[in-house]
């Protein structure tokens, strides 16, 4: 039997008793409602009837063309979620997209302009003391400016793409510890420089917890300069970088959170294209294609080969991250290779979700501690609750990958966190398919995951699926 006809098989089997009930239950209420209406207006016709309800359907205030559904988080059909073109995202080849900018920005004669490497020696005192104190070479960011230009590494196709002009707005909410002055600060300007200023609603960073001195009334002052644009949050001690996200959420004014981490730099037009499959449907969670900042150069460049090479998020049981050619499927059904194709899960930092569907999901976790696994606890929990996650191909941000993390835990260094964060993942979402996982880490099977009393009732009030339609329907290849 083929996937497709499992999953289909699956899908009936789940549906079938509740559609009956559903039904049932429906053809009652009709019945009753129509006695009691038949009773109080003995003279109204059945036209009169009719004619009332289309005037009801017509004062809804949806602009969109007859046939053309508005999706929700209450509705059951989520089986095709992210499966069909958005049509109010319209393609049309040669004529520059409505968002995209009118003027080129200004390319200055300055160091790490478009994106090239700044070389310095990396046996310098100054550097080995960069490197030690954040994880990266600061020392050569701190000479390359905070608006600095960087290659639009997008496909070209990308230039033609046309979004809806009323988008839902955005906070983009930066969560950092210790960070570094100049990538902090490079990431913010990013954002303001190439955001469309009616869809940013605000930058909202949420320092967790930092005790450097250029973080604490430097950098209150630095932000008078953006008149409230750019808030910032303080806790009062450290939560990690999931809770801290969390709390960026809960504060956050915007309709749609975009999580960006704090050494950032996002390119040409990276906005409109994650905030229009969330206008079309605001169960999307939408993933922008990371490109690369090297943490000793600062040089910009693609991750992949081209900008047509496009891969998608998985993972083995050992609840390890992936990322995989699109399967032909997902290939085929897109009419253009630039379009948001489907993935099972992804990588964890950079992403953006309707602000009111984070929250009915319950945000993250609040078990889940200081960093790891929460890109599987979203994905499984946004896919199995009747959502969807889409990789788009047309927002690109650059991210800097440094190789140690320059700070600890704190009260928490030393305990397998990551660990136990794993395991919560694993009892809350996998049901049986746990037992995969255990094969792989079977150091983990007796680990204690805490209180999950607060993850499961998530689950329940959503009425979420099992992890076996997830595997069927969504994953079907895991190593």
């Amino acid at each position: 039997m083929s996937l497709k006809r499992k999953c289909f098989e699956l899908k009936r089997m789940l549906r079938h008793r509740s559609f009956l009930f559903l039904i049932f239950a429906v053809v009652m209420v009709m019945f009753v409602l129509s006695v009691a209406y038949s009773q109080d207006h003995p003279g109204e016709s059945h036209h009169e009837h009719e004619d009332h309800a289309r005037a009801l359907n017509n004062k809804g205030g949806d602009d969109r063309p007859a046939g053309v559904e508005r999706r929700d988080a209450k509705a059951n059909d989520d089986d095709d979620i992210g499966a069909k073109a958005d049509p109010y995202t319209i393609f049309k080849r040669g004529e520059a997209g409505n968002y995209e900018p009118k003027e080129a920005e200004l390319i200055r004669d300055a160091p790490g302009e478009q994106g090239k490497a700044v070389v310095h020696d990396g046996n310098a005192p100054e550097v080995h003391k960069a490197n030690s104190e954040f994880g990266f070479n600061t020392f050569v960011s701190d000479m390359i400016s905070l608006n600095r230009t960087i290659p639009d590494t997008r496909d070209t196709e990308c230039k033609y793409w046309h979004y809806p002009e009323k988008l839902p707005t955005a906070s983009v909410v930066v969560v950092f510890h210790n960070e570094g002055w100049t990538p902090l600060m490079r990431t913010v300007h990013s954002v303001l420089l190439r955001s469309p200023p009616h869809l940013l609603h605000e930058v909202l960073m949420v320092d967790d917890f930092s005790d450097k001195e250029h973080l604490k009334s430097r950098l209150d002052k630095y932000l008078e300069q953006f008149n409230g644009k750019v808030r910032l949050v303080r806790n009062s001690e450290r939560e990690g970088l999931i809770r801290a996200r969390s709390i960026g959420a809960q504060n956050a004014r915007g309709d749609v959170v975009v999580f960006l981490d704090a050494h950032c730099e996002a390119n040409v037009n990276w906005l409109p294209p994650l905030l229009a499959p969330i206008a079309n449907d605001r169960r999307v969670m939408t993933v922008p294609i990371i490109d690369g900042i090297d943490m000793n150069t600062w040089s910009y460049r693609r991750q992949y080969a081209g900008a047509s090479a496009l891969f998608r998020g998985i993972f083995e049981w050992g609840l390890l991250y992936k990322e995989t050619e699109l399967p032909a499927e997902e290939k085929n059904r897109r009419k253009y290779p630039t379009e948001p194709f489907r993935s099972p899960t992804h990588a964890g930092g950079l992403f953006a979700i309707d602000r009111k569907w984070f929250s009915e999901l319950g945000y993250y976790d609040s078990g889940l501690q200081i960093w790891g696994g929460e890109q599987y606890e979203l994905s499984f929990k946004i896919w199995q609750c009747g959502g969807g996650i889409l990789f788009v191909p047309c927002s690109h941000v650059g991210h800097v990958y440094r190789n140690r993390m320059p700070y600890g835990f704190g009260k928490l260094s030393g305990k397998p966190v990551i660990a136990t964060n794993l395991k919560r993942v694993v009892e809350s979402w996998m049901d049986e398919y746990g037992k995969y996982y255990y094969i792989r880490e079977p150091m983990n099977a007796k680990r204690d995951p805490g209180d999950l009393t607060a993850a499961r009732a998530i689950r329940e009030k959503n009425n979420c699926k099992s992890f076996k339609w997830y595997v069927i329907c969504v994953s079907p290849l895991i190593d």
